[in-house]
């Protein structure tokens, strides 16, 4: 079985060519590391996790037996390393409790509550087993709203539950890539372990001042900015230089300036440093007075890199998309695939699984090159397939729809 990993553009499934395909497109935001963390901290991750799902559904099985386990809805796809193209064509696969996990006729499992099921596969002459146990699906360490990176949050929380340690956060601020990085402190208490990184607007022209000594020292929810405009979660670390929110017309959460918000990430602001009000918040409730500040310039946004910021193309609407106001309109929105729909195709046939596929974002932007498809379709065999059309957004939202494709 030839498994491939393709990209938008040259997703072009000729089902006839090839006995078993799997489908299967991830897309896989930029990473970026840097020399931040010392190498006996092998723990230590510096890379960007993908923005989709980064487990790997592909399975492969030796022996005819086999454990394997799964998270409810969660996607696994059985590849016995042993059979050939002949053998998995006339393959028959099935499941002990359909209530636990499904299979479809490309070997594809999907979790569907916890328990303990078999999946049965005859293939050629042997018949394989396969013990599936379904555990509960894991938690997102994204909240939805923010357009950050997160890791190590390991270290991260074994560190806040040390109270009497010192501050667990350091703030960086990377004036020239207009990019926030919070460390927290590594076995030896330096500050090395990168743990969130956030978008930015420094000081148009250079206007942000540098320096490695500053500390937060004021905090104020709303806060009166020059030119007679509102910062929202407010956090002042050097004199007149803040961390606060795009400019908003007036204390009010719905008067956000909405055209200065789709300048984050490019220079834009007096000299204080704008974020999303999601980021700033963060700040403001999780980084005590006297967390250590540093404004630098440096062609690397980070070791966990500069995330992607999202844009408001509603600008009728006042709301900072990552804000958790629960009176937020974004607050209930989610990514929207269009076009996905059953499949049927006859044996032999070339079909294209992403024509007239589109995707959008919590904003309504074009995020259609994010789309991941992901299952099995056997070409020469007649059967019914899962195919699951996904897509996550950079406030790491996201949605799916599985669609199933008939061979006849």
């Amino acid at each position: 079985m030839n498994f491939k990993s393709i990209n938008r553009k040259s997703f072009i499934l000729t089902l006839a060519a090839v006995l078993g395909v799997s489908v299967i497109v991830t897309a896989v935001a930029g990473r970026t590391s840097d020399n931040s963390v010392p190498a006996d901290n092998k723990n230590i991750n510096t890379t960007q996790p993908s923005l989709a799902n980064n487990k790997q559904p592909t399975v492969i099985v030796t022996g005819e037996t086999a454990d394997i386990s799964i998270e409810c809805n969660e996607i696994k796809i059985i590849t016995p390393s042993e059979a050939t193209a002949e053998e998995l064509v006339k393959s028959k696969w099935s499941s002990s409790d359909n209530n636990i996990v499904t299979v479809d006729d490309g070997g594809r499992i999907d979790g569907l509550s916890e328990g303990t099921a078999t999946i049965t596969a005859q293939i050629g002459n042997t018949r394989h087993t396969y013990n599936i146990t379904v555990a509960a699906q894991s938690q997102s360490i994204y909240d939805g709203y923010s357009t950050c990176y997160l890791a190590n949050t390991d270290v991260l929380n074994e560190n806040l539950n040390n109270i009497y340690e010192k501050n667990p956060y350091f703030i960086k601020v990377n004036r020239s890539q207009n990019c926030v990085t919070v460390y927290t402190y590594d076995k030896n208490g330096e500050y090395t372990v990168p743990v969130r990184a956030m978008i930015c607007s420094t000081g148009i022209n250079k206007a942000t001042v540098l320096g490695d000594d500053f500390y937060i020292y004021y905090k104020q929810e709303w806060n009166p900015l020059f030119n007679d405009v509102y910062g929202h979660y407010v956090s002042g670390f050097y004199g007149d230089y803040l961390f606060h929110s795009v400019p908003y017309e007036d204390a009010s959460a719905d008067t956000l300036e909405t055209e200065e918000f789709n300048k984050l990430g490019d220079e834009a602001s007096l000299g204080c440093v704008r974020m999303e009000t999601a980021d700033v918040k963060w700040i403001y409730d999780n980084c005590p007075e006297n967390t250590p500040v540093t404004v630098y310039d440096d062609n690397n946004p980070g070791p966990l890199g500069k995330p992607e910021a999202i844009k408001i193309t509603d600008h009728t609407c006042g709301w900072d998309p990552t804000d958790d106001d629960p009176q937020n309109p974004y607050a209930t929105k989610t990514p929207e695939i269009h076009g996905a729909s059953d499949l049927t195709i006859t044996k032999g046939e070339t079909a294209d699984l992403l024509e007239g596929v589109t995707a959008v974002d919590t904003c309504s932007n074009n995020i259609t090159d994010k789309i991941s498809v992901t299952g099995n379709v056997l070409t020469d065999k007649v059967g019914t397939y899962k195919l699951t059309y996904s897509v996550e957004d950079t406030m790491h939202r996201t949605k799916r729809i599985d669609v199933t494709v008939k061979v006849v």
